[in-house]
């Protein structure tokens, strides 16, 4: 097992990455005196009913069943759970646990700070994609108008515990959204990390062989992140939304017809494309980076969206000021710059080159 310690402004958390590790929580929660809700995804708790069971067998432990969807993650699903621990006498010296991928998540944080101006909760990731990146950090919200995550709050859970046993029943397509977020990585630190991502990620896809070492991996690097910018106000987590722009625009073009990591994979390969289009990198770099990772799949989905549309949710997007368009772009791994504003023309045309791009590698 490992752990990590996590020190931001506002709170210090430990992450533990094993496998079957969950009886650590039990114990944790059995010490306290007070009512806990565990917050659990649907399927999770079809496929993992006895695992789930053991958490909530307490009569002190209320168990809320929640269809997770995008479509789902808004203020009506945050009203009904409201109302389940308005109704069971939650106070702020209880506790909230959320059992799930990064929609439970979030939905999950954003009760807990939020209800009673905030309580205790704990994660418990159950994607490849909540356990390298979502589970950590802070960031909570909901959806609202259709645009992703535009209502929310930064609130640190008390621990993260990530067990790896919850990854043998992720359908490929899951995979494949959690791939998309480590994908993000490869581009923050430097070419050995690069290296290290890209062979990690093909054995990920090709072998479905998850280590704990890459969790932990990402999650350092998030971690050294959020400790010195847990707030995103000195411009330096702003890195950590690379692609995310684009991936929050085609996800709400699509009306979440295609998963958040899927949308980032997308997000990435056209915010490359950009800055080859700008001058950051070489076409001759821009198509090694494309052969690099042709093995991660590009939703067909997004070739057929409406640009137009994706530019309107880009600019609700909240790292958009002054309806003004600004995204994360590099010039090779460990070289990022944030806030470049890019126009509409820009934005258009690497949607489109998007598909010839993997035409030609």
């Amino acid at each position: 097992m490992k752990k990590i310690n996590i020190n931001t402004q506002s709170r210090s958390y430990d992450v533990n990455i094993g496998k079957n590790i969950l009886t650590q929580m039990i114990s944790v929660l059995k010490e306290s005196d007070g009512e806990v809700l565990f917050i659990c995804d649907k399927n999770v708790y079809d496929l993992h009913r006895e695992k789930i069971i053991s958490l909530t067998d307490s009569r002190k432990h209320h168990l809320y069943l929640f269809n997770s969807s995008e479509r789902n993650k808004t203020l009506k699903s945050v009203e009904l759970i409201y109302k389940y621990l308005k109704k069971h006498n939650f106070s702020r010296t209880d506790k909230i646990v959320a059992i799930g991928g990064g929609i439970v998540g979030d939905i999950t944080g954003y009760v807990a700070a939020t209800y009673m101006r905030g309580i205790q909760y704990y994660q418990v990731p159950t994607t490849l994609l909540s356990m390298v990146d979502s589970s950590v950090g802070g960031k909570t919200g909901v959806n609202f108008l259709n645009v992703k995550n535009l209502i929310g709050s930064f609130h640190q859970p008390e621990k993260v515990y990530i067990d790896l046993a919850f990854l043998s029943t992720l359908p490929d397509r899951e995979i494949i959204s959690g791939a998309g977020e480590i994908f993000k990585y490869a581009f923050l630190s430097d070419e050995e990390n690069y290296l290290i991502i890209r062979d990690y990620l093909l054995k990920i896809l090709l072998q479905r062989k998850f280590h704990e070492n890459m969790i932990s991996r990402c999650i350092q690097f998030k971690a050294s992140v959020v400790e010195k910018d847990e707030f995103e106000k000195s411009g330096l987590r702003k890195i950590l939304n690379l692609g995310h722009t684009f991936a929050h625009g085609f996800e709400s073009a699509l009306r979440f017809k295609i998963k958040h990591g899927e949308a980032v994979i997308a997000g990435v390969f056209c915010s490359l494309i950009i800055s080859k289009k700008i001058g950051l990198i070489t076409d001759l770099e821009l198509h090694k980076f494309a052969s690099d990772f042709e093995f991660l799949p590009v939703n067909t989905k997004v070739f057929r969206v409406d640009t137009e549309n994706i530019i309107r949710y880009m600019k609700s997007d909240k790292k958009t000021s002054g309806n003004r368009i600004k995204l994360v772009l590099v010039s090779k791994p460990g070289n990022v710059f944030i806030d470049v504003e890019v126009t509409e023309k820009l934005i258009k045309e690497s949607v489109v080159e998007l598909s010839e791009l993997f035409e030609s590698v």
